[in-house]
């Protein structure tokens, strides 16, 4: 028997005892903390003041969770730097399923890239569970400024380059990166003007101040319903069903054009895996809930209910991209 034909049979006894234990390991039940779990209330970190979308997303899905569990789900709004003081402070939490957080894609991929030393490592502190629903975004300009598609816009800011301005609730915040995206894709030269909330932007849109900006679907249908303001497209690649007619602005004439805000929910990084199973199975089955369905799709969400798996994938492929931009454009947030 060769040398290394010896070193494999010894190696095989010297394992064999520990891959005994470990197929008995798995068809052990899970340990009694996750048998039991949820055993106290859990507390639901809502990383932006209350009030906006997300805070919104959050209550009503906390509210679904505890009658799913049995206990209550307590929603701790801890707003700041674009979301990151709260995911900092999820992040800090014990790893036993007691703190959960609902992140935007924002908090978990944008802000990290905006904040010279962000609290925490987004693949190392956070445990994925659920991506519960996306947001499409509007591109929306002011009816009878001449605008009336995507390519009209184009064709304008190459006319008149540095004279067109576009608005957004501030710098870094996903409506900016949004259109950042979309001058970046079209080689446009444009002026950018942050505001406090993307309400502020809208009214300057409306007196003509702004030539365009984009608006989170749920505030900004409103605006078109109204006839205030002129949808020139959407975000996401496909139509979305609060606006069915309305083209993509990728269909419009900026192909692969693709953005959105997601509203997902994690954990501390350690948190045992059986508890992660249990929150994500019962955090889609309460987003698919009637009553929470509609009240979601009737802000303009569509709903995923991604597994854990896919909602880190998705963390892993946008992050690139974003960064690319933010460096490209010199972003940083104020």
């Amino acid at each position: 028997m060769s040398g290394r034909r010896r070193a494999w049979v010894s190696c095989g006894r010297l394992l064999a005892p520990a891959l005994g234990v470990f197929a008995v390991l798995l068809v052990l039940p899970a340990p009694a903390s996750a048998q039991t779990y949820p055993a106290r209330p859990i507390r639901l970190i809502v990383p932006y003041p209350p009030g906006g979308a997300i805070d919104m997303v959050g209550r009503i899905v906390a509210q679904k969770l505890g009658e799913r569990v049995g206990q209550t789900v307590v929603v701790d709004n801890r707003g700041g730097a674009g979301g990151v003081i709260g995911a900092g402070l999820a992040a800090k939490a014990p790893p036993d399923g007691y703190t959960i957080c609902v992140c935007s894609s924002s908090t978990m991929v944008t802000s990290p890239f905006l904040t010279a030393t962000p609290p925490y490592d987004v693949y190392r502190d956070f445990a994925a569970i659920t991506n519960m629903l996306s947001v499409p975004y509007l591109l929306l300009v002011r009816p009878g400024a001449g605008i009336s598609s995507v390519k009209d816009l184009v064709a304008l800011a190459k006319q008149k380059p540095g004279t067109l301005n576009y608005g957004s609730a501030g710098t870094g915040s996903t409506a900016h990166l949004a259109a950042a995206m979309f001058v970046s894709m079209v080689g446009i030269d444009v002026v950018h003007v942050p505001y406090k909330g993307s309400a502020q932007a809208a009214t300057e849109l409306i007196g003509g101040q702004l030539q365009f900006v984009f608006e989170a679907i749920a505030g900004g249908a409103q605006y078109v319903r109204s006839g205030q303001l002129r949808a020139l497209g959407t975000s996401t690649l496909k139509r979305t069903t609060i606006l069915p007619d309305l083209p993509t602005i990728s269909e419009a004439g900026v192909p692969g054009f693709e953005v959105s805000t997601w509203h997902a929910i994690f954990a501390p990084g350690a948190t045992p895996l059986p508890i992660i199973a249990k929150l994500h199975r019962e955090i889609v089955a309460a987003i698919n809930e009637p009553e929470t369905r509609n009240r979601l799709t009737g802000i303009g969400a569509e709903l995923v209910g991604s597994t854990p798996q896919e909602l880190r994938a998705l963390v892993e492929r946008e992050s690139p991209r974003w960064e690319k931009l933010i460096l490209q454009m010199g972003i940083r947030a104020k």
